[in-house]
């Protein structure tokens, strides 16, 4: 247990306590192991710290290993479960709902859309009917990628001639999908479910699942997060032994700052730039 403290985090001017403790890592010199940060959300309420921290399916607990706060997200409904996260290099949020919902400015969105929170509003950046996704299926992994986003799907999808399953990784770089991991083939068991993911770079991922499994001689549980590099797995972290309250949860978004993780959101952030794509 870490001794953590249980206020919520609120966002600085353009920049949430949590991107600074990612900002931090970066920019310091040989400090940046992959697990000094992790944000991420349960699927059903826990308390952490002993329960000073009271997390929601609809939060985001940031856990520093020295503190553990939940991050400001706005005003997301109570009844939504948040099934996606990602960031951009100026504490923007990326986030994915479970249900249709109302959000602060009219905006609406759908389970399979990506929706950005900048602090003080959302937008959407990827409208999943626009873009073909069928309906009914849920975007529940949303990541910046080079020169896009990587999302997965809670269900097999066919998007455009991309079929890709729910173990899958796609890219969409705004004009159409790619898949840039494909499960089975790297030996992932039937009825796997990928709802995290965060593309690293360079063709690795991390990446949680819906049930407990073994992959490469990995064991995992639902609440863990691994790490592809590639072409071998490793658990990049054990979320029941941070925190045991961890343990009757299973951990459907998640956020990891590393090396070289600063640069490729910076990439990102420049793509939905220049792209435009927010409404």
């Amino acid at each position: 247990m870490h001794p953590h403290s249980s206020s919520a985090l609120s966002p600085a001017p353009a920049l949430t306590i949590a991107t600074a403790l990612l900002l931090a890592i970066w920019l310091t010199p040989g400090s940046a192991l992959a697990q000094s940060v992790v944000a991420g959300s349960p699927d059903i309420t826990i308390a952490l710290d002993s329960g000073t921290v009271v997390a929601s399916d609809e939060d985001v607990a940031v856990d520093d290993t020295s503190s553990v706060g939940l991050e400001d997200l706005g005003a997301l409904p109570e009844a939504s479960d948040v099934i996606a996260l990602g960031g951009t290099a100026n504490g923007d949020r990326l986030i994915a709902l479970d249900i249709t919902s109302s959000l602060p400015g009219g905006v609406v969105a759908s389970p399979g859309d990506v929706v950005l929170y900048d602090g003080a509003s959302y937008s959407i950046v990827f409208d999943a009917s626009a873009e073909g996704v069928p309906a009914g299926a849920r975007t529940d992994a949303a990541s910046i990628a080079p020169n896009g986003l990587l999302l997965s799907f809670d269900t097999t999808v066919d998007l455009a001639g991309t079929i890709a399953a729910d173990e899958d990784l796609v890219r969409w770089d705004g004009a159409g999908f790619t898949l840039v991991f494909d499960g089975s083939a790297e030996g992932l068991a039937d009825g796997l479910d990928a709802d995290a993911g965060q593309d690293l770079g360079g063709g690795a991922f991390l990446l949680s699942f819906d049930t407990a499994g073994q992959i490469g001689g990995v064991n995992f549980d639902d609440e863990d997060v691994l790490r592809f590099d590639g072409s071998g797995w490793t658990l990049e972290f054990d979320a029941s032994a941070a925190d045991a309250a961890w343990a009757a949860a299973d951990l459907d978004a998640v956020l990891v700052p590393e090396p070289g993780f600063g640069a490729l959101v910076v990439t990102g952030a420049l793509w939905l730039a220049l792209t435009g794509r927010r409404r």
